[in-house]
């Protein structure tokens, strides 16, 4: 006798936002949600500019090439008189995305999270969602 489960469909709907939040489905799991709690400083307070460069350097040094690129993308919007808001937000959740596959990446996540933070505060709520990239919520 088999003690499999068949498949089941399951899905959820949200109809808002549900960030800082855990959704699990299932039947007798145990789950284990962890995530840390950001404080965004305020917008004004952050110098793009240093946070940008300081990114930039972080992810060159995952020694990957897709790494390199967004990090090249990103030191390029911080020689900009005004880096584009638009193009920060992409780039980095593009970034982050991808390094979050890569081996190193767990070991620079105490260097990401406070850079990640300030960026956050800058580009403002639409920025929000790259927080959990690093293991942040709001």
């Amino acid at each position: 006798m088999s003690n499999q489960v068949p498949d089941q469909n399951r899905s959820i709907y949200v109809g808002n936002d549900v960030t800082g939040s855990a959704m699990v489905t299932g039947d007798s799991n145990t789950v284990s949600v962890a995530f840390q709690q950001a404080s965004l400083p305020q917008p004004e307070t952050v110098d793009i500019k240093a946070e940008l460069i300081a990114l930039q350097e972080i992810l060159a040094s995952l020694n990957d090439p897709v790494a390199t690129g967004v990090a090249q993308k990103l030191k390029e919007e911080a020689s900009k008189p005004k880096p584009d808001k638009n193009i920060v937000a992409t780039t980095l959740e593009t970034g982050l995305t991808y390094g979050k596959n890569l081996s190193n990446f767990a070991e620079t996540i105490d260097k990401l999270q406070p850079r990640v933070t300030a960026i956050v505060a800058w580009l403002g709520k639409h920025g929000h969602k790259l927080l959990p990239l690093v293991g942040l919520a709001l």
